[in-house]
């Protein structure tokens, strides 16, 4: 505010009663909602007691709008990040805050957590944690939680049970609500911090077998502690046991592939890399091409190169080009890579750049027609940038592989009369001259 203007504030004020400036503050608060908070902001400096009242001014307006976004599944960005904002500053704050105001707040954070439509949940209940001190505090919150029933209701009421050190509370939530690989796993990880390592197995086991969703973490702690000790036939089990865990029976393969090799032991090594092939799915296989290549002697990989290569075809057309360019099959991936077109895919761009200089006049249809896709079914300006990628790589085939500048020209021109029309094209088009 300029000086002008604060003389002016000065000379309405200097001579007005208590009862008029008392009434010019109801004023403004009445008009203006947030002078309240400035009001209690102002009397917080000047060494007030305005704490648990500027608590509870940041809880009603972020309820305000917490509220809201779970009647209509959300709202505006500039709302969201004022209701993090008075959560955040209302959190400073509790340090200093009764466990009455404490306690009256969380209620109607747990109020609106309860809804679930805000996408405020997480920020709720850390909110929640943080407003707790004493054990009892903690208590009345996991109650409080655990009426609600839900799956993740109980894991932060055993996290709470954990941080007050409650272990018999925790076990007895954890052991009665076991569904998923990680419920197991959390038992797992809680016995080994007691070096109860018999129980932690136990539930590693419990797990694997009867356990939902991931085992990954289960499978990594058995194989761990199994291969430490060397226990091969208890690593043979765990493999027999993931044979119909497609994630983790890849895993276990491969980790035992390395527990034979470091043993020397060259054919069970074997039986395992080529287990870890077969079982292994995404991409980059032709890297485990190349492992079961690089480790096999020479006449088993010429009994079963081909089988492989048959397979990596299926399950990675694009490792599979990979290995061919490697081979030297370039008309193998040339063919591969315009049986058919993909025009909302660009994943075989790759080799269509290694081919330019074997197939020059086929590759340039490969990138016309990926080009003339953008163009005509885009019809915008964002489509027409993308298009001068292409258009690029056609040019750079015709000036420098077939050295053949004036058909380039010609080729362009035409490629503009056609689309005349479109003027954002013919402005983007201007980078190919």
């Amino acid at each position: 505010m300029n000086k002008s203007k604060m003389n002016t504030i000065e000379n309405l004020i200097k001579d007005k009663s208590e009862a008029q400036l008392k009434g010019l503050i109801f004023e403004l608060c009445k008009r203006f909602p947030d002078s309240y908070e400035y009001l209690l902001l102002w009397g917080k400096e000047a060494g007030g007691d305005v704490n648990e009242k500027l608590a509870l001014e940041y809880w009603e307006k972020a309820e305000s709008i917490i509220d809201e976004f779970n009647d209509y599944g959300g709202g505006s960005e500039y709302e969201e990040n004022d209701a993090y904002d008075y959560i955040e500053n209302l959190c400073k704050l509790t340090p200093e805050l009764s466990w009455k105001i404490r306690q009256k707040i969380m209620d109607g954070m747990l109020v609106q957590y309860h809804y679930g439509n805000s996408g405020f949940d997480d920020t709720l209940t850390d909110a929640c944690f943080q407003m707790c001190k004493e054990r009892e505090e903690w208590l009345y919150l996991a109650e409080k939680l655990l009426g609600y029933g839900k799956d993740w209701d109980k894991k932060l009421v055993m996290d709470i049970y954990k941080t007050i050190g409650d272990d018999e509370a925790f076990l007895n939530l954890r052991k009665n609500s076991l569904r998923y690989g990680s419920d197991y796993f959390e038992l797992v990880e809680y016995y080994k911090s007691k070096r109860n390592i018999k129980e932690a197995l136990s539930y590693a086991h419990k797990g694997l077998e009867e356990g939902d969703g991931r085992a990954d973490h289960l499978v990594s702690y058995l194989f761990d502690h199994y291969e430490k000790k060397k226990d091969t036939d208890s690593l043979e089990k765990l493999m027999q046991t993931c044979e119909n865990k497609e994630k983790e029976r890849a895993f276990v393969s491969g980790r035992l592939y390395e527990y034979y090799k470091a043993q020397n032991d060259y054919e069970n090594a074997k039986k395992y890399l080529l287990k870890e092939f077969e079982y292994l799915r995404g991409h980059d296989l032709d890297k485990q091409y190349e492992k079961v290549k690089g480790y096999l002697n020479d006449s088993d990989w010429h009994a079963v190169e081909e089988t492989l290569f048959s397979s990596l075809k299926k399950r990675d057309i694009e490792g599979y080009l990979r290995i061919c360019l490697a081979k030297g099959l370039k008309q193998e991936v040339y063919d591969t890579i315009t049986e058919k077109f993909y025009p909302w895919s660009t994943d075989y761009d790759f080799f269509a750049d290694k081919l330019k200089n074997d197939f020059p006049e086929k590759i340039i249809e490969y990138y016309f027609h990926f080009a003339l896709h953008y163009v005509e079914n885009g019809a915008n300006r964002k489509s027409y940038k993308q298009s001068m990628k292409y258009f690029k790589k056609a040019k750079a085939i015709y000036l420098n592989v077939l050295k053949d500048k004036p058909r380039w020209e010609n080729k362009l021109a035409e490629i503009r009369e056609r689309n005349k029309k479109r003027r954002a094209f013919l402005e983007e088009s201007q980078v190919l001259d």
